[in-house]
């Protein structure tokens, strides 16, 4: 399981503060607890589609297939899930999807065997759609799991229904450890720049570039890596010395034309964490050293902030940012409707 203006909104609550120049509100989340089946996930990175659409992706998922709107009730946690919006506003209706059926749900990208899939990020490029997914297998140590690998699915019909995606998978190269796609993606030119970060847990970050004509057909290969200032296929090793900055698994980039600059969002710290920004001219840096601007309020020790992402798909004077909020103990995570489901802050500098 993994500024200067306030919004002026009628909601069931807010929180409104100011730090180094920066309001951060805090805003109603209820659009991702209206589904009485779906009942959180973790993840939640964002992909525009077209005619307005958006596409969230989840990792681990909860179902209660009695529609009872508990979690508490589910019988089963999926590893990833789907929602599309059909429109650019944040308050519009999520329509959640995964495969199997209600009472039997599976994950929406399946995996052969014993290893699942958690979701990455993604891009569509013309009429296909396509999503890194990072591989994910059980351990005996740590936190119980560890990243091995990472696939990108391919789809050419996304604008049908999810239920009718035909999606093809292809497993990517070794790549050392460092998970290609599992934080942000991004297009600039003839190519696709991946962020990718290494795993399990010391997260130095790399950038990535796949040529557009080969990815859209499932070639992986002569991907290339930004090592000594340049761009290279001759990677015979994790080039650490190349690392961008030290990241999270999961984080977003985007560009912002108000400030010219290259937006990070991720967060900084386990447990009690805060959410910053860094800054950038360009993908491949410099980047500036992080600005943590908010620091979510969290119920008990066991509780943990993680998975921020920015959704610059949705047009408005604020950045709108999600984080999630998990918990150690199980008991209390299945029990407390009030996380588990993504958070929402809009900022603006």
């Amino acid at each position: 399981m993994k500024g200067a203006i306030l919004v002026v909104v009628v909601l069931p609550f807010f929180l409104m503060l100011e730090i180094d120049g920066v309001k951060v509100v805090e805003v109603d989340n209820s659009i991702f607890k209206q589904d009485r089946f779906w009942r959180g996930a973790d993840g939640g990175a964002t992909v525009a589609l077209d005619s307005g659409k958006i596409l969230w992706l989840f990792s681990d998922t909860f179902i209660d297939q009695d529609g009872s709107g508990k979690r508490s009730n589910a019988k089963v946690m999926i590893r990833n899930s789907i929602a599309i919006q059909d429109c650019s506003s944040l308050n519009a209706d999520l329509k959640f999807h995964y495969k199997g059926t209600r009472q039997k749900p599976e994950d929406f990208f399946l995996s052969d065997g014993e290893d699942w899939f958690w979701t990455g990020h993604g891009i569509l490029l013309d009429d296909d759609l396509v999503v890194f997914l990072m591989e994910i297998t059980s351990t005996n140590t740590g936190l119980g799991f560890e990243a091995v690998g990472w696939w990108v699915a391919i789809v050419n019909n996304p604008s049908e229904d999810p239920d009718r995606w035909n999606i093809k998978y292809f497993k990517g190269p070794p790549t050392f450890g460092v998970i290609a796609g599992s934080s942000a993606v991004l297009e600039e030119g003839e190519y696709i720049y991946t962020f990718a970060v290494k795993e399990p847990a010391t997260h130095e970050t790399y950038l990535i570039r796949f040529e557009k004509s080969r990815i859209i057909n499932g070639d992986l290969s002569n991907l290339q890596w930004w090592v000594d200032q340049t761009w290279t296929t001759n990677v015979n090793k994790e080039p650490r010395s190349s690392s961008l900055f030290l990241g999270q698994t999961e984080f977003s980039v985007h560009f912002d034309d108000e400030l010219n600059k290259y937006i990070q969002i991720q967060t900084y710290g386990f447990g009690k964490a805060s959410i910053g920004y860094r800054l950038a001219d360009q993908l491949q840096g410099p980047w500036s050293e992080p600005v943590l601007f908010y620091t979510p309020t969290i119920e008990d020790e066991g509780a943990f902030v993680y998975t921020a992402n920015a959704h610059p798909e949705f047009k408005s004077d604020k950045l709108i940012i999600t984080y999630n909020i998990n918990h150690a103990d199980f008991e209390k995570l299945i029990h407390n409707e009030a996380i588990y489901f993504p958070r929402i802050i809009k900022l603006r500098f």
